[in-house]
This record gives structure tokens, sequence and C-alpha cells, in this order.
């Protein structure tokens, strides 16, 4: 089934807990962070998979590992840091429709941030059938050049990139700052997935199709973008397709995009990448990407392979 590889940030997610007294305010912490949901959910769905990252030696730090552990996930690439450094924190509230809201609370540098080059070894990307990441690492150093070391033994042992972009406005100094670091990665990329919202501000484009032509002009082999509840659209050089998304009672889209990536990767990982295995990957993606949305937090209601198998049979 071969092997995913992710990089980047790794985070507690604090959700409100129901509690009726007036001076208590309860929490929950779930695990969260793009790569390491990726990582989860390729275990789950049957694949390998390891996670490179940074932690703090803190009560956050034990408890990501921890459950990055339990999930089969390989930890030897994950760093600790000393205090004052500490995990990162994410507040994480959920209106009546679903929408999410965050509230960060980071050291400066925060633990994720201090990832180094030399922290990422051949040894431990040997072997990956994909390795994966976005562009949060890409804000500041040295998790930057982490990140691009990734990248560039990735493409000398050829081993496919998939870059997840996961745009996140408000954590850059401006938009431009942003563009530049991201358009860095996009030569060392195999696949580049990016959500319809952040087209317009990373591409100048609001048209999936026209933004993926431009991707594949850069050397890309496949293009994803998802389109939120209308499903996904994916491209190569050779062909391009939509494929729906399904109806499930949603209640927290945390996490969904990850299970997406990593059900296409998982798929691709197979061997085939003709037009009916990238339309069936597309497709398991938008079916994980739904399954995700059906509980709180974003590792918990990642699907198992069985889950998804029975989902999109149900689905017909």
């Amino acid at each position: 089934m071969g092997k995913i590889v992710t990089l980047g940030e790794v985070v507690s997610d604090i959700y409100r807990a129901e509690g009726e007294s007036p001076v208590e305010l309860p929490f929950i912490a779930r695990p969260g962070g793009a790569p390491a949901n990726v990582a989860v959910a390729a275990s789950r769905l049957g694949s390998e998979a390891a996670f490179i990252g940074s932690v703090g030696e803190d009560l956050f730090g034990d408890f990501i590992l921890r459950a990055l552990e339990s999930e089969g996930v390989q930890t030897s690439g994950v760093v600790r840091q000393k205090p004052p450094t500490r995990t990162s924190l994410a507040f994480v509230e959920i209106s009546d429709t679903g929408d999410r809201s965050f509230t960060f609370y980071r050291s400066s540098p925060a633990a994720d941030e201090l990832l180094s080059s030399e922290d990422v070894t051949e040894e431990i990307v040997s072997g990956a059938s994909f390795v994966n990441f976005g562009s949060i690492p890409l804000i500041r150093e040295p998790v930057r050049s982490a990140t691009r070391r990734l990248a560039e033994i990735a493409n000398e042992l050829d081993i496919p990139v998939a870059f997840d972009v996961n745009f996140r406005e408000h954590l850059w100094e401006n938009p431009e700052v942003a563009r530049e670091a991201v358009d860095s990665l996009l030569d060392l990329s195999t696949i580049i997935k990016m959500g319809d919202d952040e087209l317009a501000p990373l591409l100048d484009t609001k048209d999936p199709e026209e933004a993926a032509n431009m991707l594949l002009e850069r050397g890309a082999s496949l293009v994803l973008v998802s389109l939120g509840s209308e499903g996904a659209f994916y491209a190569t050089k050779d062909f391009s397709g939509n494929v729906p998304s399904f109806e499930v009672e949603a209640v927290d889209a945390t996490g969904a995009g990850d299970a997406f990536l990593a059900a296409v990767l998982v798929r691709l990982s197979e061997g085939e990448w003709d037009e009916a295995a990238v339309r069936e990957a597309a497709l398991r993606g938008t079916a994980a990407g739904s399954l995700a949305c059906t509980g709180y937090g974003a590792m918990s209601a990642l699907p198992t392979k069985d889950d998804l198998e029975r989902f999109m049979a149900g689905a017909g």
C-alpha cells in the first residue's frame, strides 16, 4: 500500500465541553494539524505513515505523540523543544451551521516552527510513496528550510511530492509574502491540492480549470481543487473532471480536506495514474472528506479502510 510521509504543524485543537458551572469553562483537547491529520488518515486507510515535526516538552506534546503512535504513525521524525517553547493550541469554535473559527495560542517561536533542515533525513523519507506538506511551515525559518529540504530529498529519490497549500491568510504578514513562499515550492511538487477559496489570493483566478492549467505548466502532474459541498475537480495534462461530494450529517469540517488528500494518496500509491485511477482516487477522497465531517475534531471521524468501503458501497 506504500508509505505516506508528512511534515509540518501539529497542534492541540481545544473544543468547548459541556458544563453547567458559572465558574468553570471545561474543554476537550483533540490532536490536529493538517499534515498530522493526513498521516493518521493514511494509517487508518491501510498505508504506512510517518510524521516529521516538532512539539514542546510539555503536556500537549506528550499527548500528541501518544495520539499519533496509537494510530500507528511513525514518530521517529518528531523532535522535542525545551521550555519556554511550547506546543501550539488552537481553540475551535463551531457555529450552528458547522462553520469553524480558530484562536491560536502559540509561544514565539512555537515548537512546530523550530524544526530544522538537519532534522529531515533521507532515512526518514526513503521508501515513501509520497511526501506531503502545506504552506503553514513556510511562514518562518527554520521550518521553512526543513520543508524545502523534504521536497528536495523527495525529488532526488524520485518520490512524488504532494503540496496541500492550505492557505491561512490571517497567519501571514500579507498575501504577497504568502504567494512568494508558496510559489517557491510549486516547481518541486508533483501533486498540488488547493481549495477553491485559495485560488484567487494565490493564483489570481477563481476558475479551477484555469488554475490547474497554470500549475500543470509549472510541472505538476496532478492538480486537485476541493469545492466544498460541490465535490472536487481534478486535472492532469491529459484529462480532467469533477467528482461529487457525499451527503452526510455534518457537524465539524475540521480535517475533511486532510481526509480527502490522504484517501487520494493512498489510492494512487497502488501504482496506476490513468484517468480511471485518478477519478476513483478523487471520488474516494470526497467520500473520506464527507465522513470526516460527521464527528468533532480533526482525527476522531477519519475513516478506516473498512469504513470508507462500506460508505461508498452504501452510496452506490
